[in-house]
Parts: C-alpha cells; structure tokens; sequence
C-alpha cells in the first residue's frame, strides 16, 4: 500500500508557480522549488517529474485562475462595455496589489519558453484567446446598446483592448506609479470613437 502524502500537492503546485513568475523559468532551480514547496527534490521527481513538468503543472494552474477570474468578471455582460472596463480596471487592480512585480506568468512564458516549450505556447494563446473571446462580447453588447459605433471592428477593439492589459502588467513590472495606471481606463475610454457611456439611473 503506497504510503499517503503528507502534504497537499495544489499547495505546493502554487507555491513553485510563485518561484516561476518571480525567476522565470531558467533561473528557477530544483534547490529553488524545494524550498519553496517544502519537499526534498527526490520528493519533487516522485510527484511530479522533472522541471519541465512542473513548470506546465505551475503554469496551467495560473492559465485555469486567470480564465476563472476574467470569467467572473464577465457574468455580468449585459452593460455592455463596460464590462470591459471593468476588466481593464481589474488588471490594474491586481497589478498595483503586485508588490513584488511578478508580472503576469503568461507574459514571461511565451517570451521566455518560446520555442522550447510548444505546449506551453499553445495554452497561452488559448487563455488570451478566451479573454479576447469576453472582451467582443462586451464589445458587441456596447455596439447594440448605443455605447460603441457599430462601424467599428469589435474583434479588432476587443484585441486593442487585450493588448492594453497586458501592456499594464508590463508597466507595473517596471515600476509605474498607481496613478499612472489607473489614468489608463480613462484613457482607452477617450480614445474608442462614438464611446457614449451609459447614462445613470435617476
């Protein structure tokens, strides 16, 4: 009977994937992983392979929370573009909470996994995919409610608009201040013609 493990394998899954986002995938050693998991490294071949392995387990983890988060967000598709918004203000929400400056782990993968890793690319454009997929829904409901011109291409706004939140992300690492990023919700707002916003319920 194989003896039972004395520690919870998501808990110690989420703390390499913390190693990962801070080092990135070439700098992260098995000495790195072990004493962020608190597991011996034969424990760490025994559950879950080699490196490689448990960079995608890591990796996946963070793809499935960033979709289950977006996914949350978008329930409430019905006002339209501003859904949206309230995406982008989620992404500089969780990037001004980054103190570390971890940065968003899809970001580091596919600059840094890129050729070496197809399965990783391959998760990666599915997520962004998905969020890009939420973002035209929103688009769409904006155009059909007056909030957007319906002239213009919703899947290239709602691409535009992915760009930008990952380019938030990428500012946070570099240190831009809090009000630097959050001036960009208002910004996009200003820029996307015929965006009307929706007048308050007296």
């Amino acid at each position: 009977m194989p003896r039972p493990r004395k520690f919870h394998e998501a808990t110690a899954v989420r703390a390499a994937r913390d190693v990962f986002r801070r080092r990135g995938y070439a700098a992260t050693s098995l000495t790195d992983l072990s004493e962020a998991t608190g597991l011996g490294k034969g424990s760490i071949y025994n559950t879950f392979g080699d490196k490689e392995t448990i960079y995608r387990r890591a990796f996946h983890d963070y793809c499935q929370e960033s979709i289950a988060t977006s996914d949350a967000i978008f329930a409430d598709a019905d006002s339209g573009i501003e859904t949206a918004f309230g995406y982008v203000r989620q992404i500089i929400d969780e990037t001004v909470a980054d103190a570390e400056h971890m940065g968003c782990m899809i970001a580091k993968a596919t600059t840094e996994r890129v050729p070496e890793s197809p399965a990783v690319l391959e998760e990666a454009g599915r997520t962004l995919g998905h969020m890009q997929d939420l973002l035209r829904v929103s688009v769409i409901r904006g155009q059909a409610a007056g909030q957007v011109d319906s002239s213009l291409d919703s899947a290239q706004l709602s691409l535009l608009m992915l760009c930008i939140t990952r380019g938030i992300e990428a500012l946070g690492k570099a240190d831009y201040t809090t009000d630097d990023l959050r001036g960009i919700e208002s910004i996009i707002r200003q820029l996307i013609d015929g965006y009307t916003p929706t007048p308050a319920a007296e």
